[in-house]
């Protein structure tokens, strides 16, 4: 089973708020690995929008993102490329619905 850990720095000026946890959850779900993220001494599992809500995790915040298991580092990937593009002007998200329009 793999374990990866990286630290993360978020762009995002109002930081982690409820639209791009909501987002970081359903890519947990996702892959087939256990997300964790840390700040301070609390930790949140990546699967729980209320959790990573209560870390508290503002803008310029660095949280330590860790994944356990067979996606493990697909996930990490996918979860740190988002923290660190999402801005409320921008998700990463934005580029696939792009390739869907008319």
């Amino acid at each position: 089973m793999n374990t990866v850990t990286q630290h993360i720095k978020v762009n995002n000026p109002h930081g982690l708020h409820m639209r791009p946890v909501a987002e970081i959850s359903k890519l947990a779900y996702s892959f087939d690995a256990i997300v964790a993220f840390h700040k301070n001494n609390k930790i949140a599992h990546g699967h729980s929008v209320v959790e990573l809500l209560m870390l508290g995790v503002f803008y310029g915040d660095v949280i330590k993102v860790t994944a356990i298991g067979n996606d493990a580092e697909d996930a990490l990937k996918a979860i740190a490329d988002y923290v660190e593009k999402y801005t409320d002007d921008f998700s990463p998200h934005d580029e696939d619905a792009d390739s869907f329009a008319a």
